[in-house]
């Protein structure tokens, strides 16, 4: 995910979705899936991403532009699926995302939509660059990649230093990304380059348990993305997702978005978060054992920020989180703002521990345990002292097997008697974690639970005309020239620059011909 121009495709077939790729082409259903107590619905975004497609042939170019057009798709959701207008909506994403939800959330709230916004969700974001850049070191040190006052670590400290003296040079706007930075997660742990069975490897920046090679450094983690790739690729399965008018195949990353995306002059949504926290509760999750986006930063950031009266979190005590009788964590709430740090997770935490993540969403959304008696929400779990409330006639909860998904009509009921108010139903959009066409599955899942009326040929209806693209070629003058810079530049998220050899072209681009040559040659990355 990330990006900008990554897939929420990511989210859907290997973290919070309700199947994984069995190794033979196919896919299949597992536990843990966040559509088993919710609505989920996946949104590639911005347009160009992923399957997503817009009538306009232009990117976007800033946060501000995103918004708007993440409104318009809400819009045009709306149109075709009237029954979740007045539904609890949560958004949720990961990394790159820590600009897109607090962005998005700003917008929802101050527009004339009337969006029942109750909450987002970030994991391993990307929010605060000044306080994000300089922890690099400090986690290496904290996990044990550097020993302080080693050579390596003198190196380390040395280009840290140089990273906060061109980030104290910008005054007028918090920045979303510093030019001479960008490197900085990969050179202060390349004391963890090594050579294995002959190849050249570095740590992977997503999961430091691990390594890839030189100079990918995670770039092909997980391995489940070669089989999605080749998956959504089927034309079968392109149609069953009502992606047909989309010209091109299904990429992780598309280029052309992320290249057309300019971050040197906007606000980095640190600036957001306290309006945002204001208005609703807001939930930052971390995997301990991710580097790029990891939790000592998140910490710096959440420790600095001022928001609701208070800087910090304040007095309030952590709590031990444990999940199906095992330490899932660590847990605090102060003045909205939930932070949950996973452990033994990854940049995607979803992907390494699905239950403990959906422990987590649920507990955030203020889920009613105590009404339902089977599922994955009847897995042991406990806060502090603080245990799970159980239904009244289940046995203790033993930790040994985990439910199947598939539910009974009596645990649909069930299910929408758990949230706080008896009958309501929950949203959940993920950006940057989506496809739209993924929610029929749920959909045709959830209407009898929910009772809506539906009109299944609705189903058909597209979001937004489009027209056919022409011979296939990049959008955006000049992105083949910059290709091989932009595959040297490291991104806050899964960042691939990875085209079909038979070039596509981005589906949308923001801005004409002659602006976008003007914005590239101005490009200094």
């Amino acid at each position: 995910m990330g990006g900008p121009g990554c897939s929420s495709f990511d989210g859907l077939m290997m973290e919070v979705g309700p199947w994984r790729m069995d190794g033979k082409g196919g896919f299949k259903v597992v536990e843990g899936g966040w559509e088993e107590y919710t609505t989920m619905v996946y949104v590639d975004q911005p347009a160009g991403t992923g399957f997503s497609y817009t009538s306009t042939d232009r990117y976007v170019h800033t946060l501000n532009e995103a918004s708007t057009q993440f409104l318009e798709f809400l819009r045009n959701w709306y149109q075709v699926f009237p029954e979740y207008k007045n539904v609890d909506t949560y958004l949720g994403g990961e990394s790159f995302a820590g600009q897109w939800i607090p962005a998005f959330a700003d917008a929802m709230l101050n527009s004339a939509l009337h969006v029942p916004l109750r909450g987002v969700a970030i994991g391993n974001g990307w929010i605060d660059p000044r306080r994000q850049y300089p922890t690099y070191i400090d986690f290496a040190v904290k996990v044990g990649l550097l020993e302080e006052n080693s050579d390596a670590w003198k190196e380390a400290k040395k280009i840290t230093d140089t990273c906060v003296g061109e980030m104290n040079k910008i005054k007028d706007h918090e920045p979303m990304q510093v030019k001479g930075c960008e490197r900085l997660v990969t050179d202060v742990v390349k004391n963890q380059n090594k050579k294995i069975n002959g190849k050249d490897m570095c740590l992977n920046i997503y999961d430091i348990r691990l390594h890839d090679t030189v100079p990918d450094c995670g770039m092909n983690w997980p391995p489940d993305i070669k089989p999605i790739t080749t998956f959504l690729g089927r034309q079968d399965v392109v149609h069953a997702l009502h992606a047909d008018a989309h010209s091109g195949s299904w990429i992780e990353c598309r280029s052309g978005v992320h290249m057309a995306f300019s971050e040197k002059s906007e606000n980095a949504s640190i600036a957001i978060i306290p309006k945002v926290l204001a208005k609703i509760p807001v939930l930052i999750f971390a995997g301990d054992q991710d580097l790029i986006c990891n939790y000592v930063g998140l910490e710096a950031m959440i420790k600095e920020m001022t928001w609701n009266g208070g800087t910090g979190l304040g007095t309030v005590q952590t709590q031990s989180w444990n999940v199906n009788s095992a330490p899932a964590g660590t847990w605090v709430t102060s003045r909205n703002l939930t932070y949950a740090k996973i452990f033994n997770a990854s940049h995607m935490a979803p992907y390494d521990s699905p239950h403990v993540a959906h422990d987590m969403i649920l507990r955030f959304m203020g889920f009613n345990f105590s009404s339902i008696f089977e599922g994955s929400a009847t897995i042991p779990s406990s806060l502090g002292t603080v245990k799970k409330p159980i239904f009244i006639g289940q046995e203790e909860a033993k930790p040994t097997t985990v439910p199947v998904p598939g539910k009974t009509p009596e645990q649909d009921k069930a299910m929408w008697e758990a949230y706080y108010n008896a009958g309501s139903a929950a949203l959940v959009l993920l950006v940057a974690f989506a496809g739209i066409g993924a929610c029929v599955w749920c959909r045709r899942r959830r209407q009898r639970s929910l009772r809506l009326p539906l009109n299944m040929d609705d189903e058909n209806i597209p979001l937004a005309a489009s027209r056919r693209m022409e011979d296939e070629r990049d959008a955006e003058a000049g992105v083949v020239e910059e290709q091989e810079r932009y595959e040297q530049r490291l991104r806050k998220g899964k960042a691939r620059a990875t085209e079909p050899e038979t070039h596509q072209p981005p589906i949308f681009d923001v801005g004409d011909s002659d602006e976008e040559d003007d914005r590239l040659h101005r490009r200094g990355d």
